[in-house]
């Protein structure tokens, strides 16, 4: 068990109490509650303030520069007011040609480069499914067209893997280099692939046409965005060796740390809330454990998929997040055991746990954490900020809304002991 203690010697100074909100609280028993009903006020939970960019190079402004172009010329292919026979079709066509023109027009707001990319893929995708449909509905068959150029991105797809040597400086950097790429590879390939076909009678299908369209389209601009990366990154590292091996290394031990965490919990992710011996209905106790389970359980079978698929960069930051999570739910339990996360739930309640959570995700960013804590970091981010989509949106109630984000403080916290973990064993090979 020298692996886990390892880890969990990192969290000794956290504190269970102080992290799970339990001290002086009451159990219910089987005592019933009614379900919080009220609205949250939309400023309840503070915007924060995403760490740097995890990717060791800054992304070149002209890779999105390429998507918002080459959107544009497919959007102008379009006429504003299509002249199409069908006039259904020709009002969804200029329909959806204004929402596409509309994103065009904005500044993507993901806050990290990479997810920036993602985004202009994403709207390119969408201009060449409007194009498509418009040529499919004015009687051009793109058919073959698509066919070559879909075994176009195959063949180059296939010459990127077999060049992809994981090529860095150091282990760790290779973990933050190239399980992006990983990520635009597995992306690739399932947009390359046969479905969705290109119908027979496209002036019947019109629609069907533009989907097929738009998936080839977007795998063509996901592998040139992988090309691109990777020689961004080795453009002044000529000398730098793969570290294929090594990473292969790494993800092994890791699976030995990662089975050795996660079963001193197992048998509450078999039984569920069953295993405790109160009853946790309508508390925020039974959210945040429903949360911490199903997201450790979550990280550890991404983790084991990415190693046995050979995404072995992208199974080392699955690892750290396996442990992060398998930590969160651990301490979760101890909590709800000593009586926590059972208090009714308030818009104070909320806000408090708001806050923690917020200062929680700032101690990783003012830690100056390297990329990869940043890398493990990311659920807890993205969590909070779909649980302040919820609250602005009318999603979810007040229940949900506290038990999440008490899961987002605890994983928070359990980021920097598990990066710290994580990079040992990429540094020391122990």
């Amino acid at each position: 068990m020298r692996s886990r203690r390892t880890f969990l010697a990192g969290l000794g100074t956290v504190g269970i109490a102080g992290l799970a909100g339990c001290s002086g609280l009451p159990f219910l028993g089987q005592n019933q509650r009614d379900r919080p009903d009220f609205d949250v006020p939309t400023d309840a939970i503070s915007p924060i303030e995403w760490p740097a960019s995890p990717f060791p190079v800054a992304v070149p402004d002209a890779l999105a520069d390429t998507h918002r172009e080459r959107a544009n010329a497919l959007l102008d292919g379009v006429p504003v007011d299509p002249s199409v026979p069908n006039r259904a079709v020709a009002t969804k066509i200029q329909s959806r040609r204004e929402r596409v023109a509309a994103q065009l027009d904005r500044v993507a707001d993901e806050p990290v480069a990479l997810d920036r990319l993602s985004w202009w893929r994403r709207w390119r995708g969408s201009a060449a499914d409007v194009a498509g449909a418009y040529r499919a509905a004015t009687g051009q068959n793109d058919g073959a067209t698509l066919s070559d150029r879909r075994r176009t991105v195959r063949d180059r797809l296939g010459s990127f893997e077999s060049d992809h040597e994981y090529r860095a400086e150091t282990v760790r950097e290779a973990v933050l280099v190239h399980a992006p790429l990983e990520r635009l590879i597995s992306r690739t390939r399932r947009r390359a692939g046969p479905d969705p076909g290109y119908p027979d009678d496209p002036l019947a299908d019109p629609f069907r046409a533009g989907d097929a369209i738009k998936q080839v389209e977007v795998a063509a601009a996901t592998l040139n965005d992988a090309r691109r990366l990777k020689d961004t990154y080795l453009n002044d590292r000529s000398a730098v060796t793969t570290q294929w091996s090594a990473l292969i290394d790494a993800t092994d031990r890791l699976r030995f740390a990662v089975s050795e965490t996660i079963e001193p919990v197992r048998r509450f992710l078999d039984a569920g809330p069953d295993a405790f011996d109160h009853n946790l209905d309508l508390t925020p106790a039974h959210e945040l454990f429903t949360t911490a389970a199903s997201q450790a359980r979550a990280a550890e079978n991404a983790f084991h998929e990415r190693r046995d698929e050979g995404s072995h960069a992208t199974a080392v930051i699955e690892a750290g997040e396996t442990l992060a999570a398998v930590e969160a739910l651990r301490t979760a339990i101890e909590g709800i055991q000593d009586g926590g996360y059972q208090d009714e739930v308030t818009r104070e309640s909320i806000e408090q746990t708001a806050r923690r959570a917020n200062d929680a995700i700032d101690a990783i960013r003012t830690a100056e954490a390297d990329g990869l804590a940043v890398r493990i970091a990311r659920p807890a981010l993205s969590w909070y900020e779909s649980i302040s989509a919820w609250i602005e949106e009318g999603h979810a109630g007040p229940l949900r809304q506290q038990g999440a984000l008490a899961w987002t403080e605890l994983y928070a916290r359990a980021v920097l002991p598990a990066a710290e973990f994580v990079n040992e064993r990429l540094a020391k090979g122990i």
